[in-house]
Order: structure tokens, then C-alpha cells, then sequence
């Protein structure tokens, strides 16, 4: 059997390289082969993903997990001595957080390097309207169990929290279309790479403005890290989001699915439309939100608190 395995690995590794010497469209085996669970995770999904009920009990699995890791990650903080129950409940979303972006951004990573992604131009074998991969089916699954069990957290604890819910469920809708009709992963796996790549940096500032509401203090450790991941953040949000993504994700999505690219009538229209309209939403709102975040840089304080202080001062 370790033969056999070892063999299946090779030959995976083998044919990631091959595809990756095609030019700069990308590293089939990045990092999952690297590391050297490239076969296993191609197995894992591949076992999960055979069929509906097998699916759904993957994304219970899931579900399960990270409403579980924010429960416990609550308990930790609480344990910490951290009274405020904003903050406590904000850290432990933010925990969970911290491990979907993470294994997500190298998930997708992977499934778009595989499949012939470049940044710049793609391989004629990335296909926007091909049938899903396990591996694909199995990312999906993943985020989509991530976005749910935040959606509980969001729903009892931060209704007004307008924003994040919509995104949360526009991501599932779509996510979920494209399950139901078995093609288009590779577009949601776009969307989520270069949504979730910079979501380290974004849980690295939150997580510091919440440790600043705690101690009320904004001009040490946590408030010199909370700039330094903001700087970092604006950096992320410039290249991928502002310059990017216009032309990487809105205008390659809209001109296949909705400009007659090759294959793409195999998927209905109302689908086609909603996977393109949903991104230039995103859009509009990272927009939004970078034009915050240089404002509070050019400032001088990106914390909460730091921003209240500077706010009395200019009253004072």
C-alpha cells in the first residue's frame, strides 16, 4: 500500500511539474506539493466528493470544526482575563478566521495552479466553464462550512453587521450554484484566492484593535502593530484589489461567462449573470474600504481607540 501511495504521489507531482514548465501560467504542485500532500489531498477529496451525502457530511464535518475552534478560542480569551464580551466574541471569530484564510488562500492557490491560472495570461486549459474537481468541490465545501458557522456568530452577536453578513451569503450562494450545476469552479476559486490571500493581514489588524479596546492602550505594542498590519493590508488591497482585480477577476469573469466565451452556454444565464455582478459588488466595496484605510494611515492611527484620541484632540 506505501508503495502504491508513493507511486500515485509521484506520478500527481510528475504531471504538476509538467504543467507548471508550460511557462509562468503557475506551480501545479505549489505548495501542497511541497510539502508532500499533494496525492493525500487529492484522495481525501476525491473520497468526499463522490457524492451528495457524502458531501454533506463533509460540510458538517466542517461546520462543526470551526464553530467548535470559536467556541474554544472564546474560552481561551475569557480564560485570559478579557472581560470585554465584544472583544471575546470578536477574537474567537477572528481565530477561526485566521485558520480559513490561511488553508483556503493555499487551497485555491493550488486548484487555480493546476489548472493553468497565470496572473498576467492563463493556459488554453483554464477553463472557466469546465466541470468541477473534487479537489475544487472540496474548497468550496470548505469555505462554504467556514461561512455558515460565522454567519451563526454574525446573525446572534453582530446583526448590524450588514456588510459582512451580505458577503457571507452571497459567497455561499455562489458557491453553492455552482456545486448544484457541477461546473465553473474555477471561478469561485479566483474569487476566493484573491479575496482571502490578504485575510492574515486583515485578522492581524483586527485582532490588535481588539486587544486595544481591552487595555485602552493605542500607543504601544498592540497599537504599533495594529499600523504595521494596516500598512501591509493597504499594500495587499492596492495591487490585488484596486489595481488587479478590475481586470483579473470582473472583466475576464464578464467577458466569458457574459461575452460568449468558448463553452460557457453550457451553464445557465441567470448563473452566469450572479457569478459576474457578484464580484463587481465585492469590488465596489473593497473600493470602499481602501479609501477608508488610506484615510486612516494618512491620519496616523488605525485603531479604534487611537482614532477616538486623535478625534478629542482635535475638539481639545
Amino acid at each position: 500500500r506505501r508503495s502504491a501511495s508513493r507511486g500515485v504521489e509521484r506520478e500527481s507531482i510528475s504531471v504538476a511539474t509538467a504543467v507548471g514548465t508550460e511557462g509562468h501560467w503557475g506551480m501545479a504542485g505549489c505548495l501542497l506539493g511541497d510539502v508532500g500532500v499533494e496525492a493525500d489531498w487529492q484522495a481525501f477529496a476525491k473520497e468526499w466528493t463522490k457524492d451528495a451525502a457524502s458531501m454533506g457530511l463533509l460540510m458538517l464535518s466542517f461546520f462543526t470544526f470551526f464553530f467548535t475552534f470559536n467556541q474554544m478560542a472564546c474560552a481561551t480569551v475569557r480564560a485570559a482575563g478579557y472581560k470585554n464580551k465584544r472583544v471575546v466574541l470578536e477574537l474567537g471569530s477572528c481565530s477561526a478566521s485566521l485558520i480559513h484564510c490561511t488553508v483556503v488562500s493555499a487551497l485555491t492557490y493550488y486548484e487555480l495552479c493546476s489548472q493553468g491560472w497565470g496572473v498576467v495570461s492563463s493556459s488554453p486549459k483554464f477553463d472557466l466553464a469546465g466541470v468541477n474537481t473534487p479537489t475544487g468541490n472540496a474548497t468550496m465545501i470548505f469555505c462554504i462550512a467556514y461561512m455558515l458557522a460565522d454567519l451563526v456568530y454574525l446573525h446572534r452577536f453582530a446583526p448590524g453587521d450588514t456588510l459582512y453578513i451580505v458577503h457571507h451569503w452571497a459567497t455561499v450562494v455562489y458557491m453553492i450554484t455552482c456545486i448544484v450545476i457541477g461546473r465553473g469552479c474555477l471561478s469561485t476559486m479566483l474569487c476566493i484566492f484573491l479575496g482571502e490571500v490578504t485575510g492574515p493581514f486583515n485578522n492581524g489588524m483586527v485582532i490588535s484593535n481588539l486587544i486595544i479596546m481591552e487595555t485602552r492602550v493605542y500607543d504601544r505594542v498592540a497599537g504599533r502593530l495594529n499600523y504595521f498590519f494596516a500598512c501591509i493590508l493597504w499594500t495587499g488591497f492596492l495591487f490585488i484589489r484596486v489595481l488587479y482585480a478590475p481586470y483579473g477577476v470582473c472583466w475576464v469573469l464578464g467577458s466569458f461567462y457574459l461575452g460568449g466565451g468558448k463553452g460557457s452556454e453550457v451553464i445557465p444565464l441567470a448563473a452566469r449573470v450572479v457569478w459576474t455582478a457578484l464580484p463587481v459588488l465585492v469590488e465596489y466595496g473593497s473600493f470602499t474600504f481602501f479609501g477608508t484605510l488610506t484615510s486612516d494611515l494618512m491620519r496616523g492611527w488605525t485603531s479604534d481607540v487611537g482614532k477616538e484620541a486623535l478625534q478629542k484632540k482635535k475638539k481639545g
